[in-house]
């Protein structure tokens, strides 16, 4: 996502174990990892199960933002000195129209999800 530049007031930084958002929770913002990572966890049988750890340059975040659902996992700080780039819903409905590359991506990361749980076990296709 090399060709969009945010300024400092889209930043925010996290230590390894904070909560950026919960499961459940209401989607204000979507983000984008700009250094460290990201563990994003979901709520199975009453304990916190790791679905995976994200890197610089992907995003998480953006289903929210798209159908104004609940969150559907809990996202939390990997390691010390997280930075993400906070997106609120205008500034992404922004970059959508005025930003084809951003909306690829976002299109690609909600294609991968979709397609990850597709061919979850217990799936019925």
């Amino acid at each position: 996502m090399g060709e969009l530049h945010f300024t400092g007031k889209f930043l925010r930084s996290f230590q390894r174990g904070e909560v950026i958002f919960e499961e459940g929770s209401c989607g204000q913002q979507m983000f984008v990892i700009n250094a460290g990572g990201v563990d994003i966890l979901k709520r199975t049988r009453g304990h916190d199960e790791l679905v995976g750890t994200l890197g610089p340059g992907e995003i998480f975040g953006e289903m929210a933002l798209v159908d104004n659902l609940p969150r559907s996992a809990t996202a939390v700080a990997a390691e010390d000195g997280t930075e993400l780039v906070a997106i609120d819903h205008a500034h992404f409905v922004y970059l959508i129209g005025q930003q084809p590359a951003f909306a690829l991506v976002v299109l690609k990361a909600l294609s991968l999800k979709l397609r990850a749980q597709m061919s979850a076990p217990g799936h019925l296709s």
